[in-house]
């Protein structure tokens, strides 16, 4: 029988019965089972250990009544409490979208996770957000928010509602198909349909506002090494799975980031007789949408659109100092984008490609690492920026500095790199301006975060790589969750 709810929360004991040494097995015990009655529901409304490919779901929960019709309504991952729950979220994700489950709840018995399934209408694709975080004595404070929205009766509520549109649905199609097949003028019905006229005026005045509000930002640290190339991939991954659309530009010849996005520079370009950055700085004939790669990873459809660069760039220096205005050659090719974000990646030194990516840009970003040699190059950085600054119609302003391959271990080295950092800023002309972004930013040291590019993949996408440890994706969830805060401070900067 299911445990009666009440105001009194007192019907949450349960919560105290595990310790930091208990077990996985003890949580679903004492925790999961007493929780899932206390929901409402009933010893046939859950199945648990239900396998799944090569692993194992600890609870799925769905009424009896509707298993045949409708998705699971609530996925349950269990842990133990001596592992942090944030770092497991890539495991609930993948067996929330496999299953389509509509609500998913991650949990060692001391924290609770609750995260949602919806689908992005813009972008095709579901998408999983954390909608709260409580610990034990944070869930009973909460106990009729979480009570309404987990329980069993909200659980038959939605199905009911899934069931019905359903019918619908098919009632409807049904009725239509009859008719087209005794009226062949009815077969139209399946044509896509011209757009009003205002519809396109609505088009064009939300092209134009997003041109007003999107950015064009050169990531540059005149030190090598320091991470730049996978920070930029990262970041913008990030930004697209906000909803942003982004493009990415590679115009360092050694094309670090058209590889480091599974574009072979040789196969995948050359041979294949396509265009690359070369060809858009070189031949005025040739538009932004000739050589814009479209790189989508299926698993989560997140999409980059990338213009890759090649070899032959190294040589093309002459050819771009003797052209007319050259600078401006980038900056003209950008000037009716329709990106959010535009991210340009350029080699680290002061050469021809460097002047011409700033020169098309609305601000810099600048990766650092916590070290003397890369925070030393933000001097030059800086002073670049201000030359080239000066011959622009806009500022050009540094949007802030990012810390990648930070080594978490060091922390008194770190507090001590900072300081030199900070004072190096303030000694340097418009230094004092420039923001470093916050320590929940920082992207740490981590072997992963430098695989992903070798495969050819953003980090957003390890979490469906079987060929990963569950360590390696639980790494790559923590350095995936330090990009996404970037990219939202990255926003609200520039807003």
């Amino acid at each position: 029988m299911p445990i009666s709810t009440s105001d009194d929360s007192s019907k949450l004991e349960f919560l105290k019965s595990i310790a930091p040494e208990s077990s996985e097995a003890e949580v679903e015990h004492k925790i999961i089972v007493p929780l899932l009655q206390w929901l409402g529901y009933e010893s046939g409304d859950w199945r648990s250990q239900v396998s799944f490919g090569n692993s194992k779901l600890d609870f799925l929960i769905y009424p009896e009544e509707f298993k045949l019709h409708c998705p699971p309504f609530l996925v349950i991952e269990v842990k133990a409490p001596d592992k942090p729950i944030n770092q497991h979220g890539w495991q609930i994700n993948r067996y929330m979208r496999k299953v389509g489950a509509m609500l998913g709840l991650l949990t060692n018995g001391s924290s609770f996770q609750l995260l949602c399934r919806y689908q992005d209408q813009r972008r095709h694709q579901d998408q999983i957000v954390v909608i709260a975080n409580y610990s034990a004595s944070e869930l009973v404070e909460n106990f009729r928010l979480f009570h309404n929205l987990l329980c069993r009766a909200t659980c038959l509520k939605v199905c009911n509602v899934i069931l019905n549109n359903q019918q619908r649905i098919n009632q409807k199609f049904l009725i239509r198909v009859a008719e087209a097949f005794g009226n062949q003028s009815m077969l139209s019905l399946f044509e896509e349909q011209p757009e009003l006229s205002s519809q396109s005026l609505q088009k064009e005045s939300n092209l134009i506002q997003r041109r007003n509000k999107s950015m064009i930002i050169t990531v540059f640290n005149n030190k090598g090494g320091v991470g730049k190339t996978t920070l930029t991939i990262n970041l913008a991954a990030s930004l697209a799975r906000l909803g942003k659309r982004v493009l990415l530009i590679d115009i360092d010849a050694q094309a670090n980031l058209s590889t480091g996005l599974g574009i072979d520079p040789l196969n995948d370009v050359e041979l294949a007789r396509k265009k690359d950055i070369t060809h858009l700085l070189i031949d005025p004939r040739v538009k932004l949408e000739d050589v814009i790669y479209s790189k989508r990873w299926s698993h989560n459809d997140l999409q980059l659109d990338v213009i890759p660069s090649h070899i032959r760039l190294s040589r093309m220096e002459n050819d771009l100092t003797q052209m007319v205005d050259s600078d401006r050659v980038l900056a003209k090719k950008l000037k009716n984008h329709s990106y959010d974000f535009v991210f340009i990646d350029p080699p680290p030194s002061f050469g021809k490609v460097n002047r011409i990516s700033l020169m098309a840009s609305n601000g810099i970003l600048v990766p650092t690492q916590l070290s003397s040699y890369p925070i030393r190059a933000l001097e030059y950085v800086l002073a670049q920026a201000q030359e080239v600054g000066n011959y622009k119609d806009d500022p050009l302003p540094i949007l802030g500095v990012a810390i990648s391959m930070y080594d978490q271990r060091s922390n008194s080295f770190n507090l001590s790199m900072l300081e030199k950092l900070k004072d190096i800023l303030e000694k340097t002309d418009g230094g004092s301006q420039v923001n470093i972004f916050p320590e929940e930013t920082w992207i740490p040291r981590l072997n992963i975060v430098s695989q992903c590019p070798e495969k050819g993949y953003p980090i957003q996408e390890a979490e469906f790589d079987d060929h990963l440890s569950s360590q390696e994706r639980e790494a790559a969830q923590k350095a995936m969750e330090r990009y996404d805060r970037l990219a939202s401070h990255l926003i609200g900067s520039i807003q």
